[in-house]
């Protein structure tokens, strides 16, 4: 008899804290947006054109994500957008396909070391956007609310490169392993999760105080 049930029964018991410690979407829709597909329509009637556009675009998303949080990383960036919450590879990819709608040239990329302007000691990797208008090409990440199409909140300190979507999924199953072993590690410790994995949408990672 084939034991099949095995690592399903494992994968489960391992995934189920994380689903348990995911607080309920907190929902925004600036503008009336609830869908991608609202923020086609809003901004197409902005009536702006060119980089205006990308900044609208941008702010747009920025605006409708309420929670930065890697706990509901199986989220697809739609659902995501949506639901208000996610990290980068959601929030970002979320604004390439807008962007794209919109008949924009996008291209998502990414790196494996990124420093933050607002958490200079951290180190971790990102996903963001390159928009290209008239031969000039602009980074565009909607991760913060100050950012602006050319003026982001992080320099690479690794490679950039192209974002494919078969990179979408390998940094997404990394990204679950990582997070199943970190609300294991909180649960068995009795510590809250740390910030890094869920605080609100473009607030640093070390608390201010």
């Amino acid at each position: 008899m084939k034991k099949w049930w095995i690592p399903v029964a494992a994968l489960s018991v391992a995934v189920a804290p994380v689903v348990a410690r995911t607080p309920k979407p907190q929902v925004a829709n600036p503008d009336g947006v609830q869908t991608l597909d609202d923020a086609v329509t809003v901004c197409r009637n902005s009536g702006l054109t060119g980089w205006d556009l990308v900044e609208f675009a941008q702010r747009l998303v920025h605006r409708k994500f309420t929670r930065y949080s890697i706990l509901s990383v199986w989220e697809p960036p739609a659902l995501a957008f949506r639901n208000s919450r996610g990290y980068c590879n959601q929030y970002n990819t979320a604004l390439w396909w807008l962007l794209r709608e919109l008949g924009f040239d996008a291209e998502r990329v990414f790196a494996t070391r990124v420093r933050q302007d607002i958490n200079p000691w951290w180190r971790m990797g990102h996903m963001w956007v390159r928009v290209t208008i008239d031969g000039l090409t602009l980074d565009v990440c909607a991760g913060r609310p100050d950012n602006r199409p050319g003026r982001v909140s992080f320099t690479p300190v690794t490679d950039v490169m192209p974002f494919h979507a078969w990179t979408y999924v390998n940094t997404n199953n990394g990204m679950i392993l990582f997070t199943i072993v970190n609300v294991w590690r909180s649960l068995l410790t009795r510590q809250p999760l740390p910030r890094w994995m869920e605080r609100e949408f473009g607030s640093t990672v070390r608390e201010q105080g």
